[in-house]
């Protein structure tokens, strides 16, 4: 018998409950509660007041233990934990980690929804092209095939923190594309390949390299690693024709947001499916200091710099700035269909540098 699901008021209480639980909760986030003077059973009550704990300290993600995020009543659990880290596209590398369920609930459930909304082929040989190792998308590639009762995916070897190292005119990074490309093409010309699942610059280079015949073959397109911008998705849907191609936007740290219109003439919108995770936007700019920001929100049609906040059991993140911006939208009523009520983002794309204030290495992935 199926639970029914928390409100997003009676889940952020039970995250309160769990990581800021004196005995078995998480070491970071009752130092940084103590810290901060603040008592979260009764100063944390609506989304809202997240905002006073500031800005998610990235530093921390990169260099602490990953105990000291996860709750103390989890650390016999370890069997159950999902360990990922970030592919470095701004600096050290970030590290999480997911139970079973929360995995399913950020990677998986969100694209089986989606596929079912479009019709995405099943029972279809998947083709990934991305990484696998600390990435968590590897891990999600599997479990989204087998979920449309796929088999697991004919993958390649890629590493995407080797191929950031090369300036992307340089004849390194060039080679590099070349040797993915031919991975995936002897997998491509031997074996009955119905889904590809891999980034929009790997995706137009593999249309270039394929004939017609094994374009057309392809019923069903993923895209995930990278910011999809909408004159690659006509481009890729001008090359795959047959394709029912779904997009997605997220990270390692959060999850994945499904786009669910799969129009190349419309906005790509992004949603998150379930109440776990909350997207906020907030001013871009140097007027005001990031906590201040948070006092700021965006309303629903207004621009700004993306702000994530993850409320699962294991693992809690608030108020982490990302280093893109995006308009934030409220769902449409066909979105409401599906029981998505939270605001998600419309084209969402990397700030520029001067206004982000990271130094983005961008490759493959």
């Amino acid at each position: 018998m199926s639970q029914t699901p928390l409100t997003l008021h009676d889940r952020l209480a039970e995250v309160v409950d769990i990581h800021f639980d004196r005995r078995h909760g998480t070491p970071y986030w009752l130092d940084k509660a103590d810290s901060l003077g603040i008592r979260p059973a009764s100063d944390i009550c609506t989304i809202d007041d997240l905002r006073l704990f500031g800005p998610m300290e990235v530093e921390a993600l990169r260099c602490r233990p990953i105990e000291d995020f996860i709750p103390r009543r989890y650390r016999r659990q370890r069997h159950g934990w999902i360990v990922g880290e970030t592919g470095g596209t701004t600096g050290v590398p970030k590290t999480t980690m997911y139970l079973e369920e929360e995995f399913h609930a950020a990677f998986i459930e969100p694209f089986v929804i989606a596929a079912a909304c479009r019709n995405f082929p099943k029972g279809e040989n998947w083709l990934w092209i991305g990484p696998s190792g600390p990435h968590l998308i590897g891990k999600a590639a599997r479990l989204c095939a087998t979920a449309l009762e796929s088999a697991d995916p004919f993958a390649i070897d890629f590493d995407p923190r080797w191929v950031k190292k090369f300036p992307q005119q340089s004849l390194a990074f060039s080679r590099y594309l070349d040797h993915v490309l031919e991975q995936a093409m002897r997998i491509i010309a031997t074996q009955r390949i119905g889904v590809l699942f891999s980034t929009p610059k790997v995706l137009l280079r593999l249309a270039e390299t394929m004939d017609e015949q094994q374009r057309l073959a392809i019923g069903g397109i993923h895209f995930g690693g990278m910011t999809l911008e909408r004159a690659a998705f006509q481009q890729i849907g001008d090359a795959f024709p047959k394709a029912v191609m779904i997009a997605g936007y997220g990270n390692t740290l959060f999850g994945m947001c499904p786009e669910f219109m799969g129009d190349p003439d419309l906005p790509l919108e992004y949603f998150p499916v379930g109440n776990r995770l909350i997207l906020q936007t907030v001013p871009i700019g140097k007027e005001l200091t990031s906590a201040e920001k948070l006092f700021h929100p965006g309303e629903a049609g207004e621009t700004g710099q993306i702000v994530c906040s993850r409320l699962d059991k294991s693992f809690l993140i608030i108020n982490l700035f990302e280093r893109d911006q995006g308009q934030l939208v409220e769902p449409s009523a066909a979105c409401r269909e599906l029981g998505i009520g939270g605001n998600g983002l419309r084209n969402p794309a990397p700030m520029a540098r001067e206004s982000s204030g990271e130094q983005v290495a961008i490759g493959l992935y």
